[in-house]
């Protein structure tokens, strides 16, 4: 986007070959998606990867750790099955007891999942992360994101849109921009901060989310070696509430 090379409005064909992706139809007639309407799923981000090697003649896991390194995420990588790395824990998971988590690398690989998944990481590269975005979206760092772009990217999708009932139950009342949900917390509420982006995830073995509270330039990042762990968004809120003081 910062580079004009995707244009959020156009059909995902401008990218993507009919052969590749072929068209779709509803109630028999021809409709088109745009790159921008390609809403938040595992498929849609493989979708946007796609795109992303259209565009750019490249892999995805190479543009990617392009990303990492520019941001000096040294320790973070697109997972690749026979790569061996230092410090990793041993998952778990917690059915009727705790218990060592399957193998996921044995069982099937990660490429193909990158864009929805399968980023290998440690919580102080994801704080770097976070605060690269706070500081693109107030303009004061242009080096990793235009302001626009990074604006862009914090937009919400969804305002007045019909979300499905599964979306609110899991997620609460939030709506969803690019990669990022957002959370706006009403001023009869207590807590002292009110807008909180965020993105969580969850595998067979460990459970992650981020938390991003702009208006503070605070970044919340947990990590658990235990497979889909309740609440992390919530121990991140109460961490962070403790701050209040020192701003």
């Amino acid at each position: 986007m910062d580079k004009k090379l995707i244009d959020l409005n156009h059909d995902i064909h401008t990218y993507l070959s009919p052969d590749f992706y072929p068209y779709k139809t509803f109630n028999g007639s021809a409709v088109n998606i745009t790159v921008r309407e390609v809403i938040y799923s595992n498929y849609g981000y493989e979708m946007v990867g796609a795109i992303i090697e259209a565009v750019l003649n490249s892999t995805y896991d190479k543009e990617i750790e392009k990303m990492f390194r520019q941001l000096n995420m040294n320790s973070t990588f697109a997972e690749k099955r026979e790569a061996i790395y230092k410090h990793r824990p041993q998952y778990y998971m917690n059915s009727t007891k705790l218990e060592k988590s399957d193998i996921i690398d044995e069982l099937w690989s990660y490429e193909g999942w990158w864009p929805a998944g399968g980023i290998i990481s440690t919580a102080s590269d994801l704080i770097k992360f976070g605060n690269a975005m706070i500081s693109a979206n107030k303009g004061i760092s242009k080096d990793f994101l235009s302001e626009k772009t990074a604006k862009e990217l914090w937009t919400p999708e969804t305002i007045g849109k019909i979300k499905p009932k599964d979306w609110i139950e899991l997620l609460g009342p939030f709506e969803y921009a690019k990669g990022w949900f957002i959370k706006d917390i009403p001023e009869s509420d207590p807590y002292p901060y009110k807008k909180i982006l965020h993105h969580g995830g969850n595998l067979f073995g460990t459970t992650t989310h981020l938390s991003v509270f702009p208006d503070q330039n605070i970044v919340g990042v947990v990590f658990s070696n235990k497979g889909f762990t309740d609440g992390l968004d919530l121990l991140i809120q109460n961490v962070a509430k403790n701050f209040k003081q020192f701003l």
